[in-house]
């Protein structure tokens, strides 16, 4: 009788394996006019979901860029949900979706080359006709990043497909990552528009770093859409930041910039990178720290602090966060405009949400930019 609850166990456990999560996303290059697909499997209501898809693009200094997803399918909910989009190398930004009847324009300048915004929403399931991206890049300019962030509890089938046609692809790169309740189920990185794929290795931890330190030309930065944190690594492929929810927070103390997740997770440096959080607006440089997330408790790293950052030494991705003092101020936000326009002739059905919420520019705001500036028409002289 003593080894029911054991095969119970057992077969509980197999249960949970074969109905692990698969996310795969498909083609391997875009085009212009071409479908792309991102297929789910078996992903359970109140999973956290989280997605970020940060594109590169080339551009002229100083010229107008616009690009347009057709057909656009959410096929879940997300409720709860946090919302970051950014750009960076740009001076003006617009973003459009049309719905039916609906168009929303969300527009706003840039700071210091860097866009962002973060906003809390439902997002509902259902087809856009379209979502698009327009604006001006910097004089100084001749790439791109744009960033969606999304994290929030899955509502809706389990097996489903995201889908849309691109249109006005020329070249860049897309990278796409997936994490349900923060594991990393999905990273990929698309060629758009014949562009050169990148280097191999990236989205793997396989085989292990190589030990011989190599030269200094081959230490490379990567920064956050937002511009507020950066990560100096060499020999790790590309590398990711996700912004997360700040969970378990050490009492007395407080997030100020981040929580990100570094992706491709269960990635090593060798040697120790560094990484680096740039001191936000207003916030004095005492008792600040960088501090890394692992088995639900926060460990408060060995930091260097200047007058306008902070950094430490790490070995491996992971999530990372500036701490401050419980008491320290907080940063300010950028302001954005919103405008929507109704078309008389078709009425819009409003989602059940507080008058004070809108859906429909929220997910503007993720689907615009999360692939908007995997293409870009450069201004023709």
């Amino acid at each position: 009788m003593k080894s029911v609850p054991f095969i119970i166990l057992l077969v509980f456990l197999l249960a949970s394996t074969a109905a692990a999560v698969t996310i795969t996303e498909r083609p391997d290059t875009i085009a212009n006019g071409q479908l792309m697909y991102i297929t789910i499997r078996d992903l359970p209501d109140n999973a956290t979901f989280s997605l970020l898809v940060e594109a590169a693009c080339e551009v002229q200094p100083d010229s107008e860029f616009g690009f347009q997803m057709s057909q656009f399918v959410m096929p879940f909910a997300l409720q709860h949900s946090s919302i970051t989009a950014t750009l960076s190398g740009t001076s003006q930004n617009r973003l459009e979706v049309m719905k039916e009847s609906t168009i929303v324009t969300v527009s706003g300048t840039s700071t210091d080359g860097h866009f962002s915004t973060t906003k809390t929403y439902d997002i509902t399931a259902g087809t856009y006709d379209y979502f698009r991206l327009s604006g001006t890049s910097l004089p100084t300019s001749r790439s791109i990043t744009a960033q969606l962030q999304v994290t929030g509890t899955k509502r809706g089938p389990e097996d489903s497909e995201i889908s849309f046609v691109v249109e006005g692809l020329t070249a860049g790169t897309v990278t796409t990552a997936v994490l349900v309740d923060n594991h990393q189920v999905l990273y990929k990185i698309v060629p758009v528009g014949g562009s050169e794929p990148v280097s191999p290795g990236i989205g793997s931890s396989s085989g292990g770093p190589s030990i011989t330190a190599p030269a200094p030309e081959q230490w490379n930065t990567f920064t956050s859409a937002d511009g507020q944190a950066s990560i100096t690594v060499s020999q790790a492929g590309t590398v990711g930041f996700l912004k997360v929810p700040a969970a378990n927070v050490t009492p007395g103390m407080k997030v100020l910039s981040g929580p990100y997740s570094l992706v491709p997770q269960d990635t090593s440096y060798l040697p120790p990178g560094k990484i680096q959080f740039l001191i936000p607006a207003a916030i004095l440089s005492e008792g600040l720290a960088v501090a890394s997330f692992s088995n639900g408790i926060w460990t408060l790293l060995p930091s260097q602090v200047d007058t306008t950052g902070v950094s430490a030494t790490v070995a491996a991705s992971g999530t990372y966060a500036l701490f401050g003092p419980a008491a320290t101020s907080t940063p300010q936000t950028t302001a954005v405009t919103t405008t929507q326009t109704t078309v008389p002739e078709t009425t819009l059905t409003p989602a059940p949400a507080p008058t004070t919420r809108t859906n429909l520019a929220s997910f503007t705001i993720i689907l615009a930019i999360g692939l908007g500036c995997a293409a870009v028409i450069s201004r023709k002289y």
